[in-house]
């Protein structure tokens, strides 16, 4: 794989989708709150290492958590569980009339009458 590659434009894209994701999944104030440091009152570089690791291990642990309980829930009644849409899915439900283009407006006619 080369530098700068369209391979390596989609395998970065991808590892570092992946990666910033899980950051903003750590920072969250309901659980870990990583980026509070508030929540870490310890001095020293190997104490906030140390804790650091602990609550990564503690997302991860949350993470793997879900996934099991998603999964037995598939498994239960595969009914419950719905995919999330992906794509243009969202943004066609999004759009008035939900089939429409934003530069499909344009060329919806002449505006109407303001009054008669």
């Amino acid at each position: 794989m080369l530098f700068d590659s369209a391979e390596w434009h989609r395998t970065y894209a991808i590892l570092r989708n992946t990666n910033e994701g899980f950051n903003g999944y750590v920072k969250d104030p309901a659980h870990e709150a990583l980026d509070d440091a508030g929540r870490r009152r310890l001095n020293g570089v190997a104490a906030q290492s140390i804790l650091t690791a602990l609550l990564l291990l503690a997302a991860n642990a949350r993470k793997i958590r879900v996934f099991l309980d998603e999964a037995a829930l598939r498994r239960t009644d595969p009914a419950q569980v719905r995919p999330r849409p992906r794509g243009d899915a969202v943004r066609d439900r999004c759009r008035p009339g939900g089939h429409r283009r934003w530069a499909d407006w344009g060329n919806a006619g002449p505006d109407p009458p303001l009054f008669a």
